[in-house]
């Protein structure tokens, strides 16, 4: 595989951003957040999934997994006590990361209240994680031009796995959904570094890599769209969809807690992601999106 192409000297140039955006379908940045914030982060998702014995005292995991998806997972109290802890959801709000969104987005792009946590044991055949098969978000929120941000909590070397993606992959149409080889040609992927972030259109194939490692994989999804545009209402009201915004009661009074605009239109995401994408304001959209069929729910994530 090609080693990611780093954005980091163009954080302050939004149209050079959007131009290698067209181009690649990703953004990474080398060290664009504070590596202690990120650490702490990781630490504490650590910890919660420790005490829910997903690792022992030494960090090495449990024989048997206690979840292989992230879906699956939210079933786990440890789990869902690491999902609503500050550390991880302040990540989305840290100033570097909202800044590149926002200068690729505009000033009004928000991210989603609904953050995944991946937690990912080393891999068995029989136990694939589904996010190690090719896959598209814009099946997410089926909301156009929505950018999905990677962050590693952890190193993540090459070994553990980590997140891959095809550079101008999102220039073709959409292919059926298949594991990611670990030598695959065309595909871009790095050592990771907590403070590291990719930032990929909704239209990117991308994959995690197998975690050949003997670690626990811990890393997060945080995903953004512009106000203008419908919203999925499970990813802003959590998969209840009940009022008000997920987890402003735990953190409206934090310091770095934004809510998501006023009068945003929220739409049930089966709704959304039915539709084929419409035209884009970054990238150049191939036709063949035009026969876009979902997967069936969460067959890919």
């Amino acid at each position: 595989m090609d080693e990611l192409a780093d954005s980091a000297p163009l954080a302050g140039d939004p149209g050079g951003l959007r131009r290698r955006l067209a181009d690649h379908g990703y953004l990474f940045f080398r060290g664009l957040l504070p590596a202690s914030d990120v650490r702490a982060a990781g630490q504490t998702v650590l910890d919660r999934l420790r005490a829910g014995g997903w690792v022992d005292s030494r960090g090495i995991p449990s024989v048997l997994p206690r979840a292989v998806n992230s879906m699956d997972a939210l079933a786990d109290p440890a789990f869902r006590a690491a999902i609503a802890s500050a550390d991880f959801n302040r990540l989305p709000y840290l100033p570097p990361l909202r800044a590149v969104v926002r200068a690729v987005l505009g000033p009004g792009a928000f991210s989603y209240p609904v953050k995944v946590l991946r937690a990912v044991y080393p891999e068995h055949p029989q136990a694939r994680p589904r996010g190690r098969y090719i896959h598209y978000d814009y099946g997410v929120s089926g909301v156009q031009d929505m950018l999905t941000s990677w962050i590693p909590l952890m190193d993540i070397p090459v070994r553990i796995g980590g997140l891959a993606v095809q550079p101008g992959g999102h220039l073709g149409p959409p292919r059926p959904p298949r594991p990611l080889g670990h030598a695959e040609p065309g595909w871009a992927t790095t050592s990771y570094e907590p403070g590291d972030v990719i930032l990929f259109h909704c239209l990117t194939p991308h994959a995690a890599l197998p975690n050949t490692g003997s670690a626990l994989r811990i890393s997060g999804d945080f995903r953004w769209q512009r106000p203008d545009q419908p919203a999925p209402a499970e990813l802003i009201l959590g998969p209840q969809g009940r009022s008000p915004e997920l987890f402003s009661r735990l953190f409206s009074r934090e310091p770095w807690w934004e809510p998501v605009p006023a009068g945003l239109a929220l739409h049930p995401r089966a709704d959304l992601v039915g539709i084929p994408p419409g035209p884009s304001r970054l990238v150049t959209v191939h036709p063949g999106w035009r026969h876009w069929h979902p997967p069936p729910p969460a067959a890919v994530h």
